[in-house]
């Protein structure tokens, strides 16, 4: 397998991956996305002579939850060398997210099955349909002192608090529905829930799902 082919298929799993946390996946689309993550399996076999499910690492994988408030973004441009500034290369230019206090950030943590339930749970109580714009999923992203202009545009447009609020509390009895389903559906519903109320922007960090360690 060359290298372009296999960014490709990493990329294709990553592709499936978005759709299944965002609306699910159809049949064939489950077929394909196993197909895929099968030849990683005989790929990582024959390179790293490992024998790893890499299906079941990122089921496992950690999916951060992340909430800020108050943020502004600040730039922070590479500095250019003499060569660069000759040739006009263009300056690269990236961000710091800055709170005025460091409880204007908090994080939760999932695993990627998890997440997956959620998404679940929300089709069973009606929110399907609104789930990836209330907890809109990214699925990697820089750390948040060193942002690309792409990742703060999409930070900017983070949904309002008051309207994932309102989303929630439109479903009956919710808070009932996610303790019958688990503990952790209840744990997860009600910091979503708080920390919308305190005016807190909500997303999920998918990240960590490409960098499935190998041991």
């Amino acid at each position: 397998m060359t290298d372009i082919e296999r960014e490709g298929l990493y990329m294709g799993i990553r592709n499936f991956r978005e759709k299944q946390v965002t609306s699910g996946l159809s049949l064939d689309e489950e077929k394909a996305l196993k197909t895929l993550l099968e030849q990683v399996d005989t790929d990582i076999k024959k390179v790293h002579k490992m024998q790893v499910n890499f299906s079941d690492e990122q089921m496992k994988a950690s999916v951060k939850v992340e909430a800020i408030r108050n943020a502004t973004f600040v730039e922070s441009p590479v500095k250019r060398n003499f060569l660069d500034k000759v040739m006009k290369k263009e300056q690269i230019v990236y961000y710091n997210l800055q709170v005025p206090n460091w409880a204007d950030l908090d994080s939760y943590e999932w695993t990627y099955t998890f997440a997956l339930e959620v998404r679940s749970f929300m089709e069973q109580v009606g929110l399907g349909d609104k789930w990836s714009t209330l907890l809109p999923p990214i699925m990697e992203i820089s750390a948040v002192e060193s942002l690309d202009k792409e990742e703060v545009e999409w930070l900017n447009l983070l949904p309002d608090t008051k309207w994932c609020l309102t989303a929630f509390d439109e479903v009956d009895e919710l808070e009932k529905l996610a303790k019958q389903h688990s503990e952790e559906m209840y744990e997860s519903i009600t910091w979503l829930k708080e920390h919308w109320k305190d005016g807190y922007q909500i997303y999920s960090d998918y990240t960590e799902l490409g960098f499935i360690q190998l041991s």
